[in-house]
């Protein structure tokens, strides 16, 4: 009889390299996985700090716009129209960024980050509004004063730098 111990068909170089591989491919995802999760981090936090700029702006454009509703109560027991707007507007004129477009209409500006803006426009009557407040909000909006320019024009190849290729049938 043959005692010879039988060898396996898979040697041990073989399950080595195999383990290698595996190893490598695990590797490859964990460090492609904590690329990707730095990305999300640093996208997170750049919305995050926008969120945070646009709401700290909102709360000092509501902060004015009480300023103007104490000024307009003040002075909403004036019979004359042309007073009260002339009043007001005393009152609030250059105060926090306010500007008056019109007898009526101011307007204020708040900076939520570089380029961008927070408009707020409100049109002041001496009379009670349908919602029986003496002034309406025609804009709360955001804006840009990014300028923009346009691309550059790129020279395209013209239909005989290419001869060979027909584009009829």
């Amino acid at each position: 009889m043959n005692s010879a111990p039988k060898r396996s068909v898979i040697s041990t170089g073989t399950t080595t390299i195999v383990l290698i591989f595996v190893l490598l491919c695990l590797l490859t995802f964990s460090v492609l996985s904590l690329v990707s999760a730095r990305a999300n981090m640093k996208m997170s936090q750049k919305s995050a700090d926008h969120t945070t700029a646009f709401y700290q702006a909102e709360n000092t454009a509501n902060t004015i716009l009480n300023n103007v509703i104490h000024c307009v109560e003040e002075h909403k027991n004036m019979t004359d129209s042309s007073a009260f707007y002339a009043q007001v507007r005393s009152q609030l004129e250059g105060s926090d960024g306010i500007t008056f477009s019109s007898e009526n209409v101011l307007t204020w500006q708040v900076p939520i980050k570089e380029n961008q803006f927070l408009n707020v426009t409100i049109s002041l009557s001496l009379e009670p509004l349908s919602n029986r407040n003496h002034y309406q909000i025609i804009t709360w909006n955001t804006s840009n004063s990014y300028e923009w320019g346009e691309d550059q024009t790129i020279p395209l190849p013209q239909k005989d730098t290419f001869p060979d290729i027909s584009t009829e049938e």
